[in-house]
């Protein structure tokens, strides 16, 4: 029988897939896109309704993440019953990542500059219960912008 109980396990297993290791698109992990159009762009927000698919028009949105985020919609219906639970018992989930490109800090393992950003998943059920999970941390770019390297090079 269905539960609304694992709803609690949804939102923190799609927190972190989508910040984790194996959400990799083109030449870098999705986050390493995020932080790198957050350096290019200044963008620092973006919002996906997981039931809709439905996204604001952040320049963080660049093509491989919006990929990311299009096969997360996809699947959300089948992790939620997976989970037992029900889809029908959502009445709204979305994914919501933020970052501050203004704080760059050196990664003293690699020649990479890395931001924070927190991930955060929420699902509304139909007696109105908020599940939400969210993820701190810090992210860096495989591909760091040139300018960055010259700027941040004397660090190393």
């Amino acid at each position: 029988m269905p539960s609304h109980k694992t709803l609690k396990s949804v939102v923190a297993s799609l927190a972190q897939s989508f910040t984790s290791l194996m959400n990799y698109r083109g030449d870098d992990y999705v986050m390493g896109h995020i932080v790198h159009a957050a350096w290019s762009t200044g963008a620092t927000y973006f919002r996906v309704d997981l039931l809709s698919g439905a996204t604001d028009a952040s320049a963080l949105l660049v093509p491989e993440v919006r990929d990311s985020v299009a096969r997360y919609v996809e699947w959300f219906p089948d992790i939620v019953r997976r989970s037992n639970s029900s889809v029908d018992f959502v009445t709204a989930a979305e994914l919501i990542v933020t970052v501050d490109p203004t704080i760059r800090r050196p990664v003293a393992a690699a020649r990479f500059l890395e931001s924070p950003f927190t991930c955060t998943v929420r699902v509304t059920d139909d007696r109105g219960k908020a599940y939400v999970h969210e993820i701190k941390d810090w992210w860096y770019p495989e591909k760091m912008p040139p300018q960055e390297k010259k700027r941040w090079w004397h660090l190393w």
